[in-house]
């Protein structure tokens, strides 16, 4: 069901590090849902911040590490989850 809802296109950059530690990003673009509304989540430390957006993604391996681009503007993963679903697997993430 989710499925019919995802007309956003967004640019997901995942980052691998070299042996110096520098960070190299791979770009793909996705479909997916966004959802524009402020609130507060709670990040991967246990802190409580604000969150602009949160996106709806296919079943994707994602890491906190990734960067989303959308609007031109590169956005941190906050959170991420399980959407609900009675088919196909179906995954979230708040982003800054």
């Amino acid at each position: 069901m989710i499925g019919a809802y995802l007309i956003d296109e967004i640019v997901l950059k995942t980052g691998t590090f070299d042996k110096w530690n520098k960070a190299t990003y791979k770009s793909s673009t996705i479909k997916s849902r966004i959802e524009y509304k402020t609130k507060m989540v709670v990040d991967l430390s246990g802190k409580q911040v604000v969150s602009s957006a949160r996106i709806y993604l296919r079943n994707i391996t994602i890491d906190y590490n990734d960067i989303i681009v959308f609007d031109d503007i590169d956005h941190s993963i906050i959170a991420k989850g399980k959407a609900k679903d009675f088919g196909v697997g179906y995954i979230f993430v708040d982003v800054a």
